[in-house]
């Protein structure tokens, strides 16, 4: 019986190449990363990464979705500034659309033990608020990367459409997102 080794002669380096042992993706070990500010690498590690994404948290909600009480509301540069300066964008991509509302976080997490609806993709089942709240939409007029993301803000009052989920730390439904504020007629 031969062998590929003694059927064809081969140069002796590709042969030790051959037989020396495989390493394994998974040993792979990048210590740069570890040479960088905690906070940087958790973000870069957030950004690229393909995981899940974070359970909603309270902060979290506040932070992306409450409107800051001491800056007013309304001007046509506020969307643009204020998703820059909470840095909402999906991996340096510009949302297509987003809510602000301009109420405490205790009002809109009543709204998850309100009316059920229709979410407006009309899948599953969302959320209205009970009661009227200021809201603002953001809707992408140009750009698709950050920081070249320009919106267009409507200001409007209305009921927030919200997205639940269940807080395992509170044990209780928490507001995750806002899909729309329906104006009423």
């Amino acid at each position: 019986m031969t062998s590929l080794v003694t059927k064809y002669p081969w140069p002796l380096p590709l042969l030790l190449l051959l037989l020396l042992p495989l390493k394994l993706q998974g040993d792979y070990w990048d210590y740069s990363e570890y040479e960088l500010n905690p906070e940087l690498r958790d973000y870069l590690r957030e950004l690229y990464s393909t995981g899940p994404t974070k359970p909603p948290t309270k902060e979290r909600i506040r932070e992306k979705i409450i409107a800051e009480p001491e800056r007013p509301f309304n001007g046509d540069d506020y969307c643009d500034n204020e998703l820059k300066l909470k840095n909402i964008h999906n991996k340096l991509l510009c949302y297509p659309e987003h809510y602000f509302v301009s109420v405490p976080y205790e009002v809109l997490k009543n709204a998850c033990h309100s009316r059920q609806v229709k979410c407006m993709n009309g899948t599953g089942f969302c959320r209205r608020s009970m009661n009227l709240m200021n809201g603002v939409q953001c809707t992408l007029v140009s750009g698709k990367r950050m920081p070249h993301c320009s919106y267009r803000s409507i200001f409007m009052t209305g009921y927030a459409v919200v997205t639940c989920q269940w807080d395992d730390d509170s044990k209780d439904f928490i507001p995750n997102n806002i899909l729309e504020i329906l104006v009423p007629k």
